[in-house]
């Protein structure tokens, strides 16, 4: 049987369900610029796994495209969690995103609509 949202753990609660996309894109955050690819997305942010991570609080810029979609977008975000390394994800950050552009977020709906 399903939980309530209000019984849920505030980390369960998210904007939309994640969709995972393994789409490449380039990173750049203070001196470092690089390539990566975005794992997971969904309305708020994104898990991009990287060679090397920014620190926590950093602010991110990423291009990347959805697939099935030839724009490339560009979005800043805010690192909200860092992954250095773990046996099932390779080694990466998450952000959150910082006034994403209207077309990507709908975009994103439609990933969701296909899932």
């Amino acid at each position: 049987m399903p939980k309530d949202d209000k019984d849920r753990n505030p980390a369960e609660q998210r904007l939309s369900d994640r969709v995972w996309i393994g789409a490449p894109a380039n990173l750049r955050w203070g001196e470092e610029d690089l390539s990566g690819f975005v794992e997971v997305i969904n309305l708020a942010g994104m898990y991009v796994a990287s060679t090397r991570v920014p620190e926590l609080g950093d602010y991110v810029e990423l291009i990347f495209s959805l697939p099935g979609d030839p724009r490339a977008f560009r979005v800043r975000g805010n690192v909200v969690y860092l992954n250095r390394a773990m046996e099932r994800q390779r080694p990466g950050f998450g952000a959150r995103f910082e006034r994403a552009p209207f077309g990507l977020l709908e975009a994103i709906r439609g990933l969701n609509r296909g899932h």
